[in-house]
């Protein structure tokens, strides 16, 4: 537990004194929102069937870009190896970095989803309670599933290719899940028509926290 709070409050401390990853998520955010709402010149009230994809599709994206950056600071001061070394669990390292990934990928939502509702005409205030659930959870499964991706590239040559090759595939899977659990909130459905969409995002969470939290042992090695 401590040396997971340790990595933790390191990957905060650095961020908020770099701000690299926040400043470039919400920019690409919001310049993407942007280009939705003057690229589709469609009525607000059957835009609104594809503004749930068009969402996630932006955070999909927005959360590579901050993926690239979950170890970069340790690759370009040569660093990783030090970590590694540390008397700890590498799971603890693993856990800790997807927790301040998540903080990230959710602080930068917060900044830009008002966009979604200021200029797609999303109705984010429909269903708060179901919108908070699916964002936690979606994040959440986001950030344990990038960091183990982000981890296995790490060390090759090619990882910043590497990754978005392999975390889009795996990705996808989320991305229609919280697709359809979010249209089906805003559109005021009971939890009961889209629990299993929410089913599949919580699978997701367990079952990548778990196989990073055991194995980043071994590809942290390769």
């Amino acid at each position: 537990m401590t040396a997971f709070w340790t990595i933790f409050v390191k990957d905060l401390r650095l961020e908020l004194r770099t701000r690299e990853s926040m400043s470039a998520m919400v920019v690409f955010a919001a310049a993407v929102i942007l280009l939705f709402a003057f690229a589709f010149d469609v009525a607000p009230n059957r835009f609104r069937v594809f503004t749930p994809g068009l969402m996630w599709m932006t955070y999909f994206f927005t959360a590579v870009l901050g993926l690239l950056r979950t170890f970069g600071q340790e690759r370009e001061m040569e660093a990783y190896s030090l970590l590694l070394s540390a008397p700890v669990e590498r799971g603890a390292i693993f856990l800790g970095k997807a927790a301040a990934f998540f903080v990230f990928l959710l602080a930068a939502q917060v900044v830009s989803l008002p966009l979604f509702g200021v200029f797609l005409s999303m109705p984010l205030l429909t269903a708060p309670v179901s919108m908070v659930l699916i964002l936690v959870i979606t994040d959440m499964a986001i950030a344990a599933l990038g960091t183990l991706i982000a981890g296995m590239s790490l060390r090759s040559p090619m990882g910043e290719i590497l990754l978005p090759v392999l975390a889009f595939p795996l990705l996808t899977p989320l991305l229609i899940a919280s697709s359809k659990a979010t249209g089906a909130a805003l559109n005021g459905a009971p939890i009961g028509d889209w629990d299993f969409w929410l089913m599949l995002l919580v699978t997701y969470l367990v079952l990548f926290s778990l196989v990073g939290t055991y194995i980043f042992d071994y590809i942290s090695e390769q």
